[in-house]
C-alpha cells in the first residue's frame, strides 16, 4: 500500500521505517510525495502492554551488550535457533522467529549491539558478502564506488579523506574474485577485516559519509523528512552534520533510504518486532530505481538494532 508522513509532523523513530525506494533527482516527484511505496501493514505501529515490557527487556539487552568492551563488532553465523532461545518468554518474537526460519532464515551474522553502527556494518558486510557469491558483480560495484566518492569530492568533501576511508572497502573489492589463493576474499577473511577496528570503522565512516552526499546531492527529496528530535525541520547540511556523519549516530529512514540508493543496491529488511501474534513477519523491500532484479541483501531489525539475516536452501 502507499504510506506517506505529513511534513509537519516528526519522522518516526525505529521500528517504523518507512519503503526508501527513492526516485533518481531526474525524476524528483513533488515534495508531498513520501520516500516511496510500502507493502507493511499499519498494525507494526501498534502497542500494547505485553509489546511494551518486550521492548523494554530487548532495550537492556542490547544496551548490556553494547556496554561490553569484549564484545565483537561482528560475530560469525550462528543458528537461528539461539536467537530464539533468547525470547524464551516472548511468544509474538518466537513465533515470528519460528516464521522466519520455516521460510529458510535459518542464520544471523550479528552486528555489535547498539553502537550506532549497526545498520552501516551490516550493510556493508552484507553488501562484500553478496560479491564473493557473485564476483562478476564487482565490477559495477566498484564503479557504483568511484562514482559516490566523486559525488563526495562535488560536494566538497577532502579528496584525501575519501580516499583513506574508502580504501579498506576498495581493497576488500578487489581481493573478491582474486586468482591469488593467498589474498582472495573468503567469508573468514571478510569477518576478521570486520572484527577488525580500524577496517571496519573506516567501512562505516564512508558510508555515513556516502550517505551525507547522496542527501546534499537529491537535498530537495529529502528536505521534508529532517528532522530533530524535537520535531523541528533541519536543514539538510545541519541533519547530516548531527544525524549521519558522527559515528555513533543510528540510521532512520532517511539515512537508509539515502544510503541505498548511493549504493544502487537492492535490500530487504524483516522486522522482528514482536508486533504479529499469529508470527507474520513484516518485510520492507529497498530495490534501486531501473534495477530490482539482483538477488536482495537481508537485513533483520530488531527495535533500534540491524543485524545480517542469512536464507539457506
Amino acid at each position: 500500500m502507499s504510506d506517506g508522513i505529513p511534513r509537519s509532523s516528526k519522522p518516526p523513530s525505529p521500528p517504523r521505517l518507512r519503503n526508501t525506494a527513492l526516485p533518481e533527482p531526474d525524476e524528483a516527484q513533488s515534495t508531498s510525495t513520501f520516500l516511496g511505496d510500502i507493502s507493511m501493514s499499519g498494525e507494526i505501529d501498534t502497542y500494547d502492554g505485553a509489546h511494551r515490557s518486550q521492548f523494554y527487556e530487548l532495550g537492556q539487552k542490547l544496551l548490556e551488550e553494547s556496554m561490553d568492551p569484549d564484545q565483537l563488532l561482528i560475530t560469525p553465523a550462528t543458528s537461528m535457533h539461539e536467537l530464539r532461545r533468547e525470547y524464551t518468554g516472548a511468544p509474538s518474537f518466537v513465533a515470528q522467529i519460528d516464521s522466519l526460519m520455516n521460510q529458510g532464515y535459518t542464520k544471523i551474522v550479528r552486528t555489535k549491539g547498539s553502537d550506532g553502527n549497526c545498520f552501516y556494518r551490516a550493510l556493508a558486510y552484507a553488501y562484500l558478502s553478496s560479491l564473493i557469491d557473485s564476483p562478476n558483480l564487482v565490477f559495477s560495484a566498484k564503479t557504483v564506488i568511484e562514482s559516490g566518492s566523486r559525488m563526495m569530492e562535488r560536494n566538497y568533501m577532502d579528496a584525501d579523506i575519501i580516499a583513506t576511508f574508502c580504501e579498506p572497502l576498495m581493497d576488500l573489492m578487489n581481493a573478491v574474485g582474486s586468482p591469488d589463493p593467498n589474498i582472495r576474499l573468503t567469508r573468514d577473511r571478510l569477518l576478521s577485516a570486520f572484527m577488525e577496528q580500524e577496517t571496519s570503522n573506516c567501512i562505516v565512516t564512508y558510508l555515513r559519509l556516502l550517505t551525507t552526499a547522496q542527501i546534499q546531492s537529491a537535498s530537495d527529496d529529502y528536505a521534508g523528512f529532517l528532522f530533530n528530535d524535537s520535531g523541528e525541520q533541519m536543514l539538510p547540511s545541519e541533519f547530516c552534520r548531527h544525524y549521519v556523519d558522527p559515528l555513533g549516530k543510528e540510521a532512520d529512514h532517511v539515512q537508509v533510504a539515502a544510503l541505498c540508493r548511493a549504493l544502487k543496491l537492492h535490500v530487504k529488511i524483516a522486522y522482528l518486532d514482536g508486533h504479529s501474534p499469529d508470527g507474520r513477519v513484516h518485510f520492507q523491500e529497498i530495490t534501486p530505481p531501473n534495477d530490482g532484479k539482483n538477488k536482495p541483501l537481508i537485513l533483520l531489525y530488531r527495535p533500534g538494532h540491524y543485524d545480517v539475516l542469512i536464507k539457506t536452501n
